[in-house]
């Protein structure tokens, strides 16, 4: 610690020892006034009654003096003042010490024993209770104690007979040991305080670097939000128009140059997708909706994914065959444990992947194992933190961002699950979670469409397309217009309102970009169109934002939502749907 940090503690437990003292001053006062008039009223046939007057006006003008300086300290009192607030009642303390010290001597009845001892009694228990009261500032213990015991024991030591003597020995030998047991109450109180205020300024400091880690944590979220959605915009323009050039072309060795660049924009649609969904997670937009399903389809809908991959590794992987059912939500599960398998397959350079379930009539768990490199030690948690990989110092793409684990911890919190991992280091790594296993199960058909399942030719639809991005209008015009779509396109709600205006025509559909210029919004545009044209009108908002509070605002709107870039087919999808609802 350093000297001014030092200095600046010593501040602080001055400053709350005086305040200490004075709330116990008032009390402290009460007892004074009691006892003296306790003693008064004790010695008042036995001792001279002007003697006791004139000690009992002393003690009172004294404490009354000391309820002025608490006054004063009430509602004057400021820390940078704390020496001088403690000087006054070290005055104050040794002032009433002395008076009770000479008048014990002053008014020490000559004759009667009893009366003696009553006085030495009367002292004994005043100082007793300066050890409880005092010593929390030891200058004003040690300026009330002694000067108010010393006095009445030297006094007994001078009358004397053996009796006084004993009385005067025992009377410094209780000086001594209260002031030594004072001294060390007095040093415990300092070391409380201290730790005392060690302890909040260092809560203060980890308060502090939270915040300053929040504050960086937002941060990143915020450059993220804004690098994704400014990379996703070209990357959707490309989409579409990696669509157009899918409908039109037809030479071969074209053709195979266009499915190298569709999977080149896959992989980056992976890489932004993994992104979005752990904005969505942190947002807390992701709904949901738990049901009845069995396993095996998930699995042979995994198989069918994933083999070709394993394959082209030289791995063998092995999937179950079961019955089982479990209840939760099929989506985000299947999210899980795609993540696990993609991260086992790309972890494992030879050997196998082997999944399987474990039911006991309550719970199924799921493992993914794999005989990769398996995970260190001193790794075990770190491998669920945001952008943390193994191996992987080059950032190489084709490992993924990092992502995938952190995003099945958030989607088990999501989903009330609980996962956990087991690992040996160069022996492999089995993950799992743990499901509700269903008794019943409800099959329904996927309410998703398949690209077989939506004619090439659409009906003849107005579709109105707001972006202010120039390449996102004409790629969604261009690949609309291969469906026989009419299309018009505008940069904000007041062209397209124009637009639509000089067309003499309400549009079919609605397709607008969630950010627009000049801080406008696709929602905005949309409830224009509507408000012109009747909310009948079916509408899509599709954003490339991963912001948490945009995607709130997103999903509180009520419209679809798609995330940039877009697939074809869910355009396609929406397309359908505007037939249907106007069929």
């Amino acid at each position: 610690m350093s000297i001014s940090s030092e200095y600046l503690l010593d501040q602080k437990v001055l400053v709350e020892q005086i305040k200490i003292q004075h709330r116990t001053l008032i009390p402290i006062l009460f007892v004074n006034l009691l006892v003296s008039l306790a003693l008064t009223y004790g010695l008042w046939d036995v001792v001279s009654q002007t003697n006791l007057k004139v000690w009992m006006g002393l003690m009172v003008f004294i404490l009354v003096v000391r309820v002025f300086s608490y006054l004063i300290y009430r509602y004057k009192f400021k820390p940078e003042q704390a020496q001088r607030y403690g000087m006054y009642f070290v005055i104050g303390a040794g002032t009433t010490g002395l008076l009770w010290g000479i008048g014990a001597v002053v008014l020490f009845p000559d004759n009667g024993l009893e009366y003696q001892l009553f006085v030495l009694f009367v002292l004994v228990g005043m100082g007793a209770g300066a050890v409880s009261s005092l010593t929390t500032y030891l200058p004003a213990f040690l300026s009330y104690f002694p000067s108010s015991m010393l006095p009445i024991g030297v006094k007994l030591l001078l009358v004397g007979d053996p009796i006084h003597l004993s009385l005067g020995v025992m009377s410094l030998a209780y000086i001594i040991a209260l002031t030594y047991f004072g001294i060390n109450i007095n040093r415990t109180i300092i070391q409380s305080l201290r730790l005392r205020f060690e302890n909040i300024d260092l809560v203060e400091q980890l308060r502090q670097q939270k915040d300053e880690a929040e504050q960086a944590n937002l941060s990143k979220t915020k450059f993220l939000a804004a690098a994704s959605h400014d990379l996703r915009q070209p990357l959707h323009a490309l989409t579409l128009f990696t669509s157009v050039l899918n409908e039109e072309i037809k030479y071969p060795k074209v053709r195979r140059v266009v499915d190298q660049i569709n999977a080149s924009i896959e992989a980056l649609q992976s890489l932004f997708n993994a992104l979005l969904d752990i904005s969505r997670l942190d947002a807390g937009v992701m709904k949901v909706e738990k049901t009845n399903f069995q396993l095996q389809v998930l699995f042979n809908k995994l198989a069918n994914d994933f083999n070709p991959q394993a394959k082209e590794k030289g791995l063998e992987i092995f999937w179950p065959d079961i019955d089982e059912a479990i209840y939760t939500d099929a989506s985000l599960f299947e999210q899980v444990l795609r993540n696990y398998v993609s991260n086992a397959i790309r972890y494992t350079s030879k050997g196998e992947v082997r999944i399987s379930c474990e039911a006991n009539g309550e719970q199924v768990v799921v493992k993914v194992s794999d005989t990769g490199a398996g995970i260190p030690d001193e790794e075990r948690e770190a491998i669920f933190d945001e952008f943390h990989q193994l191996s992987n110092p080059e950032r190489d793409r084709s490992k993924g961002l990092g992502l995938g684990l952190a995003i099945v911890q958030r989607t088990a919190k999501l989903l009330g699950h609980v996962i956990d991992h087991e690992s040996e280091s160069g022996k492999g790594s089995t993950f799992s979670i743990t499901v509700p296993q269903a008794s019943i199960v409800e099959i329904s058909a996927s309410s998703l469409p398949n690209e077989t399942d939506i004619p090439k030719q659409e009906k003849h639809s107005l579709i109105l397309v707001i972006d202010d991005e120039a390449a996102i209008r004409e790629g969604t015009k261009s690949l609309m217009e291969t469906w026989d779509c009419q299309v018009v396109t505008a940069v904000d709600k007041d062209e397209a309102l124009a637009k639509l205006k000089k067309l003499n025509q309400s549009p079919d559909g609605i397709i607008a970009d969630y950010r627009l210029r000049e801080n406008q919004t696709g929602l905005e545009a949309i409830h224009a169109i509507h408000t012109e044209y009747g909310d009948h009108i079916p509408a899509l908002i599709v954003t490339g934002d991963i912001a948490v509070e945009r995607l709130r605002d997103v999903n509180n709107s009520g419209f679809q939502v798609l995330h940039k870039p877009v697939a074809p087919l869910k355009l396609r999808a929406f397309l359908r749907n505007v037939q249907l609802k106007h069929s």
